[in-house]
């Protein structure tokens, strides 16, 4: 198909990774972000080798491997005693058996490495501080009206606008979020603070009923990346950068094995986080018109298998791969959805 012009909406990791597997065909992109600079919060995220592939199709993996912490195992922990119930060998051995590397990075480094190589292709691609109100379909194009009125036309719009996306609201009008049930806190930790037994040589996960202890390392940073996840009576909100008392998870695992306990209550420069847990149902499609829905606009994911990044990263790289091997471009839509 030949290049057209595309309007991504969202300049987080799904919608950046669009907006690089669009450029390297030779399609003319703007990003449009509501933030009024491009940053990125968070902390550790895990990229399974599907990730890591669709890093590499994007031309991004060299850029980013000096961030990656790559973990050798994955232990499964006994929640009374904290002794080694199982374990997954990852390291060399996910290399060879999958082509890529399973790692963890900090999200914003994921997120820097990409929108530099998005950059690289055009300085002005970039509209910051603007808000997509609005997105519609036309016969040959796609429309989004930004908050200040403004019009913008392209031959693709693509949504990647994230769990309360204003692009799918467009067409599909407003999806209202079920609470799950369950509350998740995360927190980064110096390694140097953390005591030795509580410090995984790769990753351990405990888990028992209604209650998940992750945490692993990010050895670029230095610093050990800790969620846990309980059952909690209600919530309200949908951000994931709520302040939290550490104390709140701390007494919640204190039946469990004291490291984890412990780690909430160790001293940290970087504040708790505590967000609800919400989930919405699946839509039918991800193609409308010129329109296309991908990353967590599309299918949002409760974070238990570690796959919302790797797959808004699949989509990118796949709308891109049916848009080069296609002739038109609603059929194209259609197979990528």
């Amino acid at each position: 198909m030949k290049p057209g012009s595309a309007l991504v909406v969202g300049a987080g990791i799904g919608g950046l990774a669009t907006a690089v597997g669009l450029q390297r065909l030779g399609w003319r992109v703007r990003v449009i972000e509501q933030a009024n600079e491009l940053t990125e919060i968070g902390a550790g995220l895990t990229l399974s080798p599907n990730a890591n592939r669709a890093l590499s199709w994007l031309g991004v993996a060299e850029q980013l491997a000096p961030h990656l912490s790559i973990p050798p195992y994955q232990i499964a922990e006994d929640t009374v005693t904290g002794e080694e119930k199982s374990r997954l060998v990852r390291g060399p051995t996910a290399i060879a058996q999958y082509g890529a590397p399973y790692a963890f990075v900090h999200r914003a480094d994921l997120h820097a490495v990409l929108a530099r190589a998005v950059a690289a292709h055009d300085p002005q691609v970039f509209l910051l501080g603007r808000t997509c109100r609005s997105a519609s379909s036309e016969e040959q194009a796609a429309v989004i009206e930004l908050d200040d009125g403004q019009r913008l036309r392209a031959n693709l719009v693509i949504g990647a606008d994230g769990v309360r996306s204003a692009v799918r609201a467009s067409l599909l009008g407003e999806m209202p979020a079920r609470y799950t049930g369950f509350v998740a806190w995360r927190r980064l930790l110096p390694l140097e603070a953390v005591v030795r037994d509580a410090l995984p040589a790769g990753s351990a996960v405990t888990w028992g009923v209604g209650k998940l202890f992750v945490r692993y390392r990010l050895e670029p940073r230095r610093q050990l990346n800790i969620v846990s996840f309980a059952k909690q009576a209600d919530w309200a909100g949908e951000s994931w950068t709520i302040p939290a008392d550490p104390e709140v998870p701390a007494k919640l695992f204190a039946d469990w094995h004291p490291a984890l306990s412990a780690l909430w209550r160790t001293p940290a420069r970087e504040p708790c986080f505590q967000w609800g847990l919400l989930d919405r149902e699946p839509i039918a499609q991800y193609d409308y018109g010129n329109i296309a829905l991908l990353g967590d606009a599309a299918h949002p994911m409760l974070p238990f298998l570690g796959q919302g990044a790797a797959l808004a990263l699949e989509d990118a790289v796949i709308l891109a791969r049916t848009l080069e091997s296609g002739d038109d471009l609603h059929d194209s839509l259609r197979r990528y959805s």
